[in-house]
C-alpha cells in the first residue's frame, strides 16, 4: 500500500490525511466515491437497496470492460471478488483499505494490472446505519479511530448472523440484489477480531471441511493456503489462521479450527458453491497496520487470482456441477451430505508469535486476569483443523411445501432457491420430519428462542398437495442452501430459527374431570401405554409431581390428540412429482 505522501493529495483518503486517526462518515465516503467515480471510467457507483433507517447501500463496481451489470460481468469470463467492509461498522479498516485499493486502480492507475482477469465489487460499508451511530467509545478492545461505528443495526441484530435467516433489510438487499444476481466467485469479509494479544496483525478463516464442496475446498488448501498466505507474509505481515483459543486466552491451548455455520458469511458462501474468505486484523494494532494488512491481504489475493485466471472460477463451476449431479445419484450413501462438522482431537503444528504473559489474581475479578508484555513469545502450538460431520443428512428427492408457509417461500426466493408450484392436486407417500427431542434456548439470541432438535423421526405418511403448493427439487446449484433452510437439524435451519414453532404448541386440550376416565380406560386396553406411563413415574420425579402433565400423557396418545403436533410442515420427496402435475 503507497505511503500518504506518495499519493497527490486530492486523492488521497481522509484516513491517509488524518495519519490514520480518522475514518469518513456515511457522508464523505459517498463523495469520495463519486470522486473516483468521475474520474474514473473502469468504476461505477450504484445502490443495491436501502437499509433500514432509508440511506442507500452503495456497491462499487470496478471493471477494465466497464463490465457495470451481471450479465456483462458474466459475459467476460473473469473472475467476480465480492469485497464487503462494515458488517460490523465499528470494524472499518476494510472501508478505508479498500477507498485506497479502488483509487490507486482505477483514479491512479498504479494497480490497474489487478483488473486484468478480476472484476471488483465493493461494498465500502454494509452496516451503513450503524456506521452513522458512531463514538469514541463503541470499541473498548480496539485502537482506533478516534470515533468507529456500532456492531449492531439499530433494531439490535447482528448482520453477520443474519446470512441465511436474512431478516434484516440490508442482508435481504445484498442476497438477492448482489450475491444471487453477480455471483461472485469469492466473498471477502473484512473485520477486525477481539481476543487474546499477540504479534499477528492479520488473520483469517475459510471454510474447507467435508461440508464444503470439495474442489472448493481444494482451493482453499492448495491456492489460499499454499500461495496466498506465504505472500502476504513476504509483504511483511504475521497472517495466522483465525486464532480462536480452546481455552479462552490460553494460546497452548490451541487453536480450534473447525468450518462456520451458514449464519456467518465463511459458511454461507460455499453452500452457494462460492469461497468465502474472513478477514480478521488484530484490534490492539495501529489503526494504520490494520488498514495496511486489510490493503494487503486483498492486493495479494486478486494478485493471484490474475496469475492464475480461472482457476477459482473452475472449482466454482466443479461444485456446481457435483451438487446438481447428486441429486441423480442411485446410491443413498452418495447422496449424503454433511451439514456440519466437528474437530477431532488430531492437531497440526504452528509457530505462534505472541507475547509473554502473566496470569494475575485480581480482587475485583474474582479470578486471574491476563497482563501481557512486550516480550515476544514464539512457541508451537496445536491447531486442531481435521474436521469429521457432526450431522450427515440423505438428500431426498426434493423437498415439497405447502403454500400456506409463506416463510418458506420467502427465504427460498431471497436465496435463490429454485422451484415450481403444482399446477393441480397430487398426492403420495413422503416422509415428514417428526420432533421428538429438542429443546429451546432460554434466552433471546438474535431475537429469537432458537429450537435445537436433538432427535428427529422421518415418518412415512401419504400426503396431498393442492395447485399452488411448492415443490423444491435438488437438481439445482443452490441445493445445499434448500437443505440448509429445510432440514429439520440443520444448524442454522428454519427450524433452529423458530419458523415452525407453532406446530409444537398445544392446540386442544382435556378437562382433568373428561380425561381421567379416558386414562383409566387407556391403563386397561392399552398394555403399551400402561407400561410407558409407570416406567415414566419411576424415572421422572416432576412428571410424577405434576398432576396435568400425567393427564397430558394420555391425551397426547388419545384419539382426541393432534395428528400433525410436532410434524414440521415442509416433506421430504421420495421421488419427484410428474410433470404433467406442475405448472411449467
Amino acid at each position: 500500500m503507497p505511503r500518504p505522501e506518495d499519493v497527490p493529495l486530492y486523492w488521497r483518503t481522509r484516513a491517509e490525511r488524518s495519519g490514520y486517526h480518522i475514518t469518513p462518515d456515511y457522508d464523505e465516503t459517498m463523495r469520495y466515491l463519486r470522486q473516483i467515480e468521475g474520474g474514473s471510467e473502469w468504476v461505477k457507483l450504484i445502490s443495491y437497496g436501502r437499509s433500514g433507517q432509508g440511506r442507500e447501500l452503495p456497491l462499487v463496481i470496478v471493471s477494465k470492460d466497464r463490465a457495470f451489470t451481471p450479465e456483462a460481468a458474466r459475459a467476460t469470463g473473469k473472475t467476480i471478488v465480492l469485497i464487503q467492509n462494515g458488517i460490523h461498522s465499528g470494524e472499518i479498516e476494510g472501508k478505508d483499505a479498500s477507498l485506497a485499493l479502488i483509487r490507486d486502480i482505477a483514479a491512479l492507475r498504479t494497480r490497474e494490472d489487478l483488473l486484468d482477469h478480476v472484476i471488483l465489487l465493493i461494498l465500502p460499508i454494509f452496516s451503513v446505519d450503524a456506521h452513522e451511530r458512531s463514538s469514541p467509545w463503541n470499541r473498548i478492545n480496539q485502537n482506533g479511530p478516534d470515533r468507529m461505528g456500532w456492531r449492531f443495526t439499530p433494531i439490535g441484530l447482528n448482520l453477520n448472523r443474519d446470512y441465511l435467516k436474512v431478516e434484516t433489510p440490508e442482508m435481504r438487499s445484498l442476497i438477492a440484489s448482489v450475491f444471487t444476481q453477480w455471483w461472485p466467485d469469492i466473498l471477502v469479509d473484512n473485520h477486525t477480531t477481539d481476543g487474546a494479544d499477540f504479534r499477528h496483525d492479520i488473520s483469517y478463516a475459510m471454510n474447507f471441511g467435508p461440508d464444503v464442496p470439495e474442489p472448493l475446498a481444494r482451493w482453499v488448501t492448495s491456492s489460499f493456503e499454499g500461495r496466498i498466505v506465504p505472500r502476504l507474509a513476504e509483504m511483511g505481515h504475521l497472517p495466522a489462521p483465525y486464532l480462536s483459543f480452546k481455552n479462552g486466552g490460553d494460546p497452548s491451548s490451541g487453536v480450534d479450527l473447525t468450518d462456520s455455520s451458514p449464519r456467518f458469511s465463511t459458511g454461507y458462501a460455499p453452500i452457494q458453491c462460492r469461497a468465502g474468505l474472513l478477514v480478521e486484523t488484530h484490534m490492539l494494532k495501529p489503526y494504520e497496520t490494520r488498514v495496511r494488512a486489510t490493503y494487503d491481504l486483498m492486493v495479494a489475493l486478486i494478485e493471484d487470482l490474475n496469475a492464475h485466471p480461472g482457476e477459482l472460477r473452475r472449482a466454482v463451476t466443479a461444485s456446481e456441477s457435483l451438487v446438481v449431479a447428486r441429486a441423480h445419484a442411485r446410491r443413498a450413501e452418495d447422496r449424503r451430505v454433511v451439514l456440519s462438522v466437528h474437530s477431532t482431537d488430531k492437531a497440526t503444528p504452528f509457530a505462534f508469535k505472541g507475547f509473554v504473559r502473566r496470569m494475575e489474581p485480581s480482587d475485583i475479578a474474582g479470578a486471574p486476569v491476563p497482563r501481557y508484555s512486550q516480550a515476544p513469545l514464539d512457541t508451537i502450538i496445536p491447531i486442531f483443523r481435521d474436521l469429521v460431520p457432526t450431522l450427515t443428512v440423505t438428500e431426498p428427492a426434493g423437498y415439497l411445501v405447502p403454500q400456506e408457509w409463506i416463510k418458506v417461500q420467502d427465504r427460498l426466493d431471497v436465496h435463490g432457491v429454485h422451484y415450481r408450484r403444482f399446477a393441480r392436486a397430487w398426492s403420495d407417500t413422503v416422509e415428514v420430519p417428526r420432533l421428538i427431542e429438542w429443546s429451546e434456548a432460554p434466552a433471546t439470541f438474535e431475537g429469537h428462542h432458537n429450537l435445537s432438535v436433538a432427535r428427529v423421526a422421518l415418518e412415512r405418511r401419504l400426503r396431498s398437495y393442492r395447485a399452488g403448493d411448492l415443490w423444491v427439487p435438488l437438481d439445482q446449484r443452490a441445493a445445499l442452501v434448500a437443505m440448509h433452510l429445510l432440514e429439520a437439524q440443520a444448524p442454522d435451519g428454519l427450524v433452529y430459527w423458530n419458523a415452525f414453532d407453532t406446530v409444537l404448541e398445544l392446540k386442544e386440550y382435556a378437562e382433568d374431570y373428561v380425561m381421567e376416565p379416558i386414562a383409566k380406560k387407556m391403563m386397561v386396553e392399552r398394555p403399551d401405554v400402561a407400561k410407558e406411563f409407570r416406567a415414566r413415574l419411576a424415572a421422572d420425579t416432576a412428571f410424577a409431581k405434576n398432576p396435568a402433565a400425567r393427564l397430558d400423557f394420555f391425551y397426547r396418545r388419545s384419539q382426541w390428540a393432534d395428528p400433525e403436533a410436532n410434524l414440521v410442515p415442509v416433506a421430504r420427496a421420495l421421488r419427484p412429482p410428474p410433470e404433467s402435475s406442475l405448472q411449467p
